[in-house]
């Protein structure tokens, strides 16, 4: 009877944790980021605009859209396809864009739980994956980005899940789910072959519940039908995606390659073995061992995240430094305990970064590594559940789980604290706040006309039209249509005007500083960390009446939600003096 009741406590405290954990991926959901992405700007907006006109915003309509399209991030049409009746009838803010992929994260702890489940048979360590992966950074980063890759890593795991299942119903399931991860996210389908062949594989051979060799082959060629017809579909159309995204992939970009073989070999003394060793097979293979191994790098994994500016933590991990002892208890423990189960998931983590070795674009590990995640809070989990299994033999098993959730509450805790009062200083531009504080500018700006110079004119005339709050449905139609950088009294370019005219505002990108012929009485949007301008005001129409410093060194939470400040806060907080 202990026992018992020590388990109703026991599953009663995991799904209390489980309660405040999904609580909490709602906290300032409207603030934190404090911004919106360029890339998450084209998804939300093409989502609108696939609601109101059937076509995505470089105006490419479905389904030619699945083979092109003339978006700056040359996004895949499904994740806007599937959300647009959402974000078609919904006004656009911080909290309503975030809102779905948040959900969309909580469906993918849920299917992880029953992946665990469906594997090991064992409902507490299903738990503690679920626990493992709603506590995780990574994990957390992706519930609040309004990105393709929430899509194909729930889709995927979904696949892995209903691929173990031995009906053919539940098979067909996969292959609509593997199907979908594949539309999702390019990066998806560089790794659909190999994870497809993984699966079957473990089916095949390393399971009890084994598939024939006629139905794996069956699901094997579907893929790859499905594989070739989209890549055939894509030579009908010029300016196709593949032939877009050729240049991203390592194998296939000589113009990347060339030029460094030709230096290795000039830096060479001559010898009969140069040639052999120095070609573009040894170069473009070195580079992509390289890219492949900093997916598991420690740098990255536990300490300060992503190696891309747009997605770095800088003072944080993808995942916890303790998670670093659970992962090795894991798989050690996994690989003792069920040798089978685990060569599946090594196979997974091995195929996972595969997307990220072969991209030219630098070297990203959060979004192409995706399918990482799952399998190392697998390991993670693992590791928990054998050490709560061995102080559970030398004291009471709540106070087990106790210590152990203790710990991982407390990093969670202090990931928290860095994600909504530090990263929000260090990471301001990871998340183009400046372009949001510009937007907030046009907004509040009545009449008055304003001329904004920027090198990227396109991506900060969308930040302006997602945060409008004016007649945004009319601008995005009329965006659609004519492709022109105009918002009802602003005008968005990359060239200097000719002449600053008295009568209206221009706000210019600090790199085309020498647009400005007359350097005095201007204001700023600065860097918040070091007070450096990132954009300059000249002929303020907006805050000249209110008092303004040159550097704030506090600011609130509530100060990033610029939307709810009044003129005067704004301009106090947010628009510097020079």
């Amino acid at each position: 009877m202990k026992i018992k009741k020590g388990n109703k406590l026991t599953n009663l405290v995991l799904y209390l944790i489980i309660l405040v954990l999904i609580v909490v991926r709602f906290v300032y959901l409207d603030r934190f980021p404090v911004g919106t992405s360029h890339d998450e700007i084209e998804y939300v907006l093409s989502s609108k605009t696939y609601f109101l006109s059937g076509v995505d915003l470089s105006n490419t309509a479905f389904p030619k859209s699945i083979f092109q399209t003339k978006t700056d991030g040359i996004i895949s049409f499904l994740p806007p396809i599937l959300l647009a009746p959402y974000f078609g009838l919904i006004s656009l803010n911080q909290f309503t864009t975030r809102f779905p992929y948040v959900v969309i994260n909580i469906i993918t702890a849920i299917s992880i739980y029953f992946l665990v489940k469906k594997l090991f048979k064992n409902k507490i360590f299903s738990l503690i994956s679920l626990i493992v992966f709603l506590a995780n950074p990574w994990s957390f980063y992706l519930s609040r980005t309004a990105s393709d890759t929430a899509f194909a890593l729930l889709f995927y795991v979904l696949g892995i899940l209903f691929i173990l299942e031995s009906s053919r119903k539940k098979l067909f399931l996969s292959f609509l789910f593997f199907i979908l991860g594949f539309f999702s996210y390019h990066g998806a389908k560089l790794i659909l072959i190999p994870l497809i062949l993984v699966c079957l594989c473990y089916r095949f051979f390393l399971t009890k519940v084994k598939i024939s060799l006629k139905t794996a082959l069956v699901f094997l060629m579907s893929i790859v039908l499905v594989f070739g017809i989209y890549f055939l579909g894509n030579r009908f159309y010029p300016e196709s995606i593949n032939q877009s995204r050729s240049q991203d992939i390592l194998f296939l970009n000589q113009k990347l390659i060339i030029p460094i073989v030709d230096t290795d070999r000039k830096a060479s003394l001559e010898n009969p073995f140069k040639e052999i060793f120095i070609n573009k097979i040894t170069v473009s293979s070195k580079i992509f061992f390289q890219k492949y191994l900093t997916a598991f790098s420690p740098e990255i994994l536990f300490f300060y995240g992503d190696n891309r500016a747009t997605y770095r933590f800088g003072q944080h991990g993808l995942f916890f430094i303790v998670d670093f002892i659970f992962i090795l208890i894991g798989l050690i423990n996994l690989y003792k305990k069920y040798p089978n189960k685990a060569k599946f998931l090594i196979l997974l983590v091995l195929i996972s970064p595969l997307t990220t070795a072969i991209s030219t674009v630098e070297t990203s590990v959060i979004n192409r590594s995706f399918l990482l995640l799952p399998i190392l809070i697998i390991f993670s989990s693992f590791g928990i559940f054998t050490v709560h299994k061995f102080i559970s033999t030398k004291t009471n098993r709540f106070i087990s789980f106790f210590i152990l959730f203790s710990i991982l509450l407390f990093s969670f805790g202090k990931f928290l604290v860095f994600y909504f009062f530090q990263f929000p200083i260090g990471g301001q531009e990871n998340n183009f706040f400046s372009q949001h504080v510009i937007a907030s500018y046009i907004n509040r700006n009545k009449d008055n006309k304003i001329i904004v110079v920027d090198p990227q004119n396109r991506a900060l005339f969308l930040e302006a039209v997602f945060y409008s709050s004016k007649n945004q449905k009319d601008i995005l139609r009329d965006f659609v249509e004519k492709q022109e950088y105009v918002m009802e009294n602003v005008i968005f370019t990359n060239e200097c005007p000719k002449e600053i005219e008295n009568n209206k505002t221009y706000i210019m990108n600090r790199s085309m500083f020498d647009c400005i012929s007359k350097k005095e009485n201007l204001k700023s949007i600065s860097e918040e960390k070091f007070g450096g301008p990132l954009y300059f005001i000249v002929n303020d129409s907006l805050c000249s009446d209110f008092d303004s410093v040159k550097w704030l060194r506090f600011h609130m939470v509530k100060d990033y939600l610029l939307e709810d400040l009044d003129d005067s806060n704004f301009c106090k907080t947010w628009i510097k003096e020079l």
